[in-house]
This record gives C-alpha cells, sequence and structure tokens, in this order.
C-alpha cells in the first residue's frame, strides 16, 4: 500500500478547494472566535475567496474569515486525509 503524503500549511496562504482543518494554534478571544464560526480540528472546509476577508464554505454556510485569523488554521488537502468522500459533518464540541 503505498503512503500518501499530506501537505500541512496555513489557512491564509492556501488556494481555492477543499482542506481539513488539522489544528488551530490560537488562544483567548482568537480561539474563541474561530471555534464559534466553527473552525476546529477535523473540520472539513472549502475555500471558495482568497481575499480578505477569506470566504470559507463550512457545511451549508459560508463565513468571511480575516487572513490574520487564518494565519492560526493549519490544514492539510481534505483528499489526502480522508477515505472516500469528503465529509462536511464533523463539529466543534
Amino acid at each position: 500500500m503505498a503512503s500518501v503524503q499530506t501537505s500541512i500549511s496555513v489557512l491564509a496562504g492556501a488556494r481555492k478547494g477543499f482542506y481539513q482543518c488539522v489544528d488551530v494554534d490560537a488562544s483567548g478571544q482568537n480561539a474563541i472566535r474561530l471555534k464559534r464560526l466553527g473552525i476546529c480540528a477535523g473540520r472539513v472546509l472549502e475555500l471558495v475567496g482568497q481575499g480578505d476577508p477569506m470566504v470559507l464554505q463550512l457545511g451549508n454556510s459560508r463565513i468571511g474569515l480575516s487572513r490574520q485569523l487564518a494565519n492560526f488554521v493549519s490544514i492539510a488537502p481534505a483528499e489526502a486525509l480522508l477515505p472516500g468522500p469528503v465529509a462536511q459533518d464533523a463539529l466543534c464540541s
């Protein structure tokens, strides 16, 4: 079985596409804000707009996220981490 190379990067530098959140390295109000927006480890998101704010699709919702906050979010391509179709039902707890 061939191993899949996963490339972990920061959301602020990503191109349009599907990603899975690997880690959120924020504290205090930034951590609370990201969690309330639904951005947490394990969550699959689609980057649909690369401006500032960035536009993300999380499930059935679209949100705007500043690049400043996006710098706290580590991501990897969703296809490299998830077997089968991309799931969008992971929720922050």
